[in-house]
């Protein structure tokens, strides 16, 4: 019971730290575009963006309120909504230079100055800020969606995807793919998109947070479905490629092929907890076939924990109407659980349903090879003593006995099948009273010899 508190204890400090981490990305950041240049970007509450630029042509910082409109080449600021503005500075080789505009009466103010010293803004100001604002459009979301509108309008989702290319840091990014997605796109731009997201967005949070954004869309044609499973497998990280799949797969309009696809994709996850949540979130959710049931067995052969496993079996047993197939895949997935607390466990819980010889069969196979255990392995013959059982299964499991070397244990296993035993054939009271044979204490065997009395 302690290792498996420590279990649930890490599990939920993993979830909390990424959480965090996830939180303490909206309030600042810092985002490498290249291996020359990076930025940090933070927003205040009274609305005020601040975005430090930093790379080898100098030291850029931008503070900006308000909705800003841009001119058509990017490279003028043709308005700004009523009390924003937006300040420039740049400091490169010594020489620092600064562009101040603002919103005053339905008309933008325009200021450059060089060091501390103002000029005209015209035309060494406008000049310079043609040459600067471009840069910081691509890599920041000043006009956003408002350039993402002007390319959709000239050329549709094609235009806004090729300039998507050129912008700088996955946060820019995804806000662009977030805009584009408001737009009504066909299945093959849906694609597109999906296609460009799984290369261009290097960070598994924001292209998480693109797969989940319009899900039902992207997973309502085979076309769109297939880009989306190759999208998903570029997160790398468990936390967030369970998350897009956790939602996925509770999309009533998800067929079973489809699922069957998402489910080939889940063996990527490396975390026992986040794979065991995911098959156990699937299996509350969904209505499974032969061939889906078969693959949670599969991949259920992929959790390593003993205890995280056991769960997910356990949740498989509570479905209906499992077939013999996914009965012998379940079995099979047992043979891999090396602790005897944890196998006994599902075992006894597998003989709670209606198994034919051959399964009963595989089930003392287990026991007898996984269970090492005297204690573990007693209790479960006691619970399939509890079962109905003919004659020839009243056999094999008693000749199966052989397994518990403990008199006590092996004494309490014959009484617990010696009501059966009684009413039975004398070839079943041979093989009870072979068994009982065995056991080398004499206070042991009597109670077992009198257990048939």
């Amino acid at each position: 019971m302690r290792a498996k508190a420590i279990l649930i204890l890490q599990s939920l400090l993993v979830t909390f730290i990424v959480s965090f981490m996830s939180l303490k990305s909206f309030g600042q950041q810092t985002v490498t575009v290249n291996k020359n240049k990076h930025y940090s970007y933070s927003s205040k509450n009274n609305g005020v963006h601040k975005i430090q630029f930093n790379g080898k042509g100098g030291d850029f910082q931008v503070e900006f309120e308000g909705d800003i409109t841009l001119s058509d080449d990017d490279k003028d600021i043709t308005a700004i909504s009523r009390g924003g503005f937006i300040e420039i500075k740049k400091s490169s080789f010594g020489k620092k230079r600064k562009i101040v505009i603002e919103a005053e009466s339905g008309t933008l103010k325009k200021r450059y100055y060089v060091g501390w010293n103002e000029k005209p803004f015209i035309p060494d100001g406008k000049e310079w800020l043609g040459e600067v604002l471009p840069e910081i459009v691509r890599n920041t979301t000043i006009a956003a969606e408002s350039r993402v509108n002007r390319f959709y309008s000239r050329g549709g989702a094609q235009a806004v995807l090729n300039e998507i290319k050129r912008l700088g840091g996955d946060y820019v990014t995804a806000k662009y793919f977030s805009y584009l997605l408001e737009k009504d796109l066909s299945n093959s731009e849906l694609t597109k998109v999906i296609e460009t997201a799984g290369k261009q967005v290097d960070s598994d949070y924001y292209l998480a947070q693109i797969l989940q954004s319009n899900q039902r869309a992207f997973l309502a044609s085979p076309q769109t479905v297939s880009a989306y499973i190759n999208a998903t497998k570029n997160v790398g990280s468990d936390y967030y490629m369970a998350q897009v799949l956790t939602k996925a797969i509770k999309n009533d309009d998800i067929s079973d092929d489809q699922l069957g696809e998402l489910l080939v994709i889940s063996k990527d996850i490396g975390s026992d907890y986040y794979m065991s949540q995911l098959l156990i979130k699937i299996l509350n959710n969904r209505k499974l076939n032969k061939a889906n049931m078969n693959k949670i067995m599969q991949l259920s052969n992929e959790i390593g924990s003993d205890y995280y496993k056991s769960q997910v079996l356990k949740k498989a047993l509570d479905k209906k109407d499992l077939s013999k197939e996914n009965y012998k895949a379940f079995i099979s997935s047992i043979d891999d659980i090396d602790s005897d607390y944890y196998a006994s466990g599902v075992i006894a819980d597998l003989l709670g349903k209606d198994l034919d010889n051959a399964a009963l069969n595989r089930v003392l196979k287990l026991v007898s090879e996984n269970v090492a255990s005297d204690y573990y392995a007693s209790s479960v013959y006691k619970k399939i003593a509890a079962k109905k059982l003919n004659e020839e299964q009243l056999i094999i499991i008693l000749n199966s006995l052989d397994n518990i070397g403990s008199s006590n244990y092996l004494s309490s296993a014959l009484v617990a099948f010696a009501p059966k035993v009684k009413r039975s054939s004398q070839r079943v009271k041979d093989a009870y009273m072979k068994r009982a044979k065995s056991i080398n204490s004499d206070t042991y065997y009597g109670r077992a010899v009198k257990a048939m009395y």
